[in-house]
């Protein structure tokens, strides 16, 4: 599958939960912070961007903050998950807010437990 780019002001205000998961959690993008929610209230915040350059390391490191709430846009959304200390990175496989599908693959090496990295997601109305 080909890589997309996609753009911050395209994720702003968009919401979506993994294809098929029925436990009612849910991502929502800002311009700056991707939001978890969990069907129980629960939120967890992450600062992200977008870039054309991959982020291989899970290093906290890697993440570039000066970019965060920029009108970024890439193949590469880049995640930090700021009380772990740990920056992911996922190419953009697929988007389509008409469809209401976003496809990322992991792209960030030595972290465990992550499968194959591949997430389908569906958007939520």
């Amino acid at each position: 599958m080909a890589q997309v780019t996609v753009s911050t002001s395209q994720l702003n205000g968009t919401k979506w939960r993994v294809k098929g998961d029925t436990s009612g959690n849910r991502d929502e993008y800002t311009l700056s912070h991707e939001i978890w929610r969990g069907k129980d209230g629960s939120f967890s915040t992450y600062p992200y961007y977008l870039t054309d350059t991959p982020i291989t390391s899970y290093e906290y490191s890697a993440f570039d903050h000066s970019k965060v709430g920029k009108n970024t846009k890439g193949r590469y959304i880049v995640t930090v998950n700021e009380k772990l200390k740990i920056t992911y990175c996922a190419s953009i496989q697929s988007f389509d807010k008409t469809k209401g599908v976003f496809i990322t693959k992991l792209v960030t090496t030595g972290l465990i437990g992550t499968g194959d990295g591949i997430d389908t997601y569906e958007m939520v109305k």
